[in-house]
């Protein structure tokens, strides 16, 4: 058996301008690809402005991470959402809502990172791309 390169293959619009995936409850989600420069830069950023409060002695640390990933997830990963229900109501999607989603339910950002880090996430032929109803 063998490796096709090919697998690791995304596609540049779809990773940098977002796909439609379906998510729990049909709703859906609109996710760039994590492996992009915006996304990248923008943790490196998050990185160097908190650098001292990310010493391995700060007990708060591990919050501190998480705060910066959700920040640049919702920056630039998640992109969108439709039929996602935020207190009771259907709610469209903002940056700080997907910061506030994203930090606060460690299932959705897990499912964000993961489909967001597959390339064949990013691929024709193997998504139907979704449409936003």
């Amino acid at each position: 058996m063998a490796f096709n390169l090919d697998d690791l293959y995304v596609d540049p619009g779809k990773g940098d301008n977002g796909v439609w995936v379906d998510c729990w409850g049909g709703s859906k989600l609109k996710l760039a690809y994590s492996e992009g420069k915006k996304y990248k830069a923008a943790l490196a950023k998050l990185a160097r402005q908190h650098r001292l409060e990310l010493d391995d002695s700060n007990e708060e640390s591990y919050d501190i991470i998480q705060s910066i990933t959700a920040q640049a997830l919702s920056n630039h990963v998640l992109l969108d959402w439709d039929g996602v229900i935020v207190n009771g109501e259907e709610k469209p999607y903002t940056k700080e809502l997907g910061y506030q989603a994203l930090l606060a339910y460690p299932k959705l950002r897990e499912y964000v990172t993961e489909k967001a880090a597959d390339p064949a996430t990013f691929r024709d032929g193997l998504i139907e791309k979704a449409k936003k109803p």
